[in-house]
């Protein structure tokens, strides 16, 4: 078992193989990143090695009504025969080695998926994950603050939701723990806010965090404002919306994005203060990367600075969006690595 925190992953045992410290090199390790909308897989000879250039495969998550027929998918395309362990990061509360994406239909159980892959598998939530990852990042385009080694840090990221986690570190190692806190009530900062806050309600109950920082949070967050506008909005996606706000091609577009990076910091802001992340918060997801421009010019890091008496301690905390490739994935190869060595 390894702990994740606040619950313990256990890897269901599947079928006896190498599983421990003296088999972590050269053997067969899939790890996976299973999101509502993409699922991506990789095939490693050595959890500790770099997820770039290994075999690799993404596919569509709302293809596949079940895991078993998602794992056969993956197994033919990455032509696997045996396996010695796997780590699955999904987008979903884990318990018991079990979890359901939060906004798919998948649901994935690690005593089932190891009987399919006749291996030891781990199961985890991808944020705990990608929070396990970050001693792994290369590339993190920071603003603000200075990094403090051995503080807390923190990650936040929006994309078919809003994830959260924390890493703390303890003695040589880390305990992360997973959160939730994207379904936690969402506090508006300025009037705008309040007024979209309205709006939002009349459609969503409760209103959270997630509702507007994550692909369908940017369109409903669009919706509201074009209301508030007094404007028919147009039937809009995420790309559409980023699209268009981006480049201020369309103003109602471009006061949205600005609103979702504003409220992407304070929510940020907010959980840097309640884990004291004096070691960076770190903004994953699938939105940010792609706009990291844009939000360098948006109200995110004024917003997520704004705290009051605190504002000083806060200015101190660096604030970064990863742009390495495959974040997911890298947490996923560390957590499957710290599970084998332990």
């Amino acid at each position: 078992m390894h702990r994740h925190g606040r619950y313990v992953c256990q890897a269901h045992p599947g079928v006896t193989g190498r599983t421990h410290s003296s088999a972590v090199r050269g053997g067969a390790f899939l790890i996976a990143d299973i999101g509502a909308t993409n699922a991506r897989f990789a095939l490693l000879n050595d959890p500790s090695s770099a997820v770039a250039g290994q075999p690799s495969v993404t596919l569509p998550t709302a293809d596949y009504r079940t895991t078993r027929a998602l794992l056969e998918s993956v197994r033919a395309a990455l032509s696997i025969e045996a396996l010695d362990a796997a780590c699955l990061a999904v987008a979903g509360a884990v318990t018991d080695g079990r979890a359901s994406i939060t906004n798919g239909i998948l649901s994935l159980d690690a005593g089932e998926i190891g009987d399919v892959l006749g291996c030891r598998v781990e199961l985890v939530n991808d944020f705990a994950a990608l929070a396990h990852g970050v001693p792994r990042l290369t590339e993190v385009r920071w603003t603000g603050g200075v990094l403090h080694a051995e503080g807390v840090t923190v990650v936040i990221g929006p994309g078919s939701g809003l994830g959260m986690s924390a890493r703390v570190p303890l003695g040589t190692g880390a305990v992360v723990l997973a959160s939730e806190g994207g379904h936690g009530n969402l506090a508006p900062g300025n009037a705008l806010e309040q007024e979209l806050l309205v709006l939002l309600s009349r459609e969503h109950d409760p209103v959270t965090w997630e509702t507007v920082l994550s692909g369908p949070g940017l369109v409903n967050l669009y919706r509201a404002m074009a209301q508030l506008w007094g404007a028919q909005p147009e039937p809009a996606t995420p790309e559409w919306v980023s699209e268009q706000g981006s480049d201020a091609g369309d103003p109602i577009c471009h006061q949205t994005l600005e609103t979702f990076f504003g409220l992407l910091g304070s929510a940020a802001g907010n959980v840097a203060l309640i884990m004291g992340a004096r070691g960076g918060v770190y903004v994953g997801g699938g939105i940010a990367p792609k706009l990291v421009e844009f939000a360098a010019s948006s109200p995110m890091r004024r917003r997520f600075d704004e705290r009051g008496a605190l504002s000083d301690y806060v200015a101190g905390i660096p604030l970064g969006i990863i742009m390495d490739a495959q974040p997911g994935l890298t947490g996923a190869a560390e957590c499957l690595r710290l599970t084998l060595e332990s």
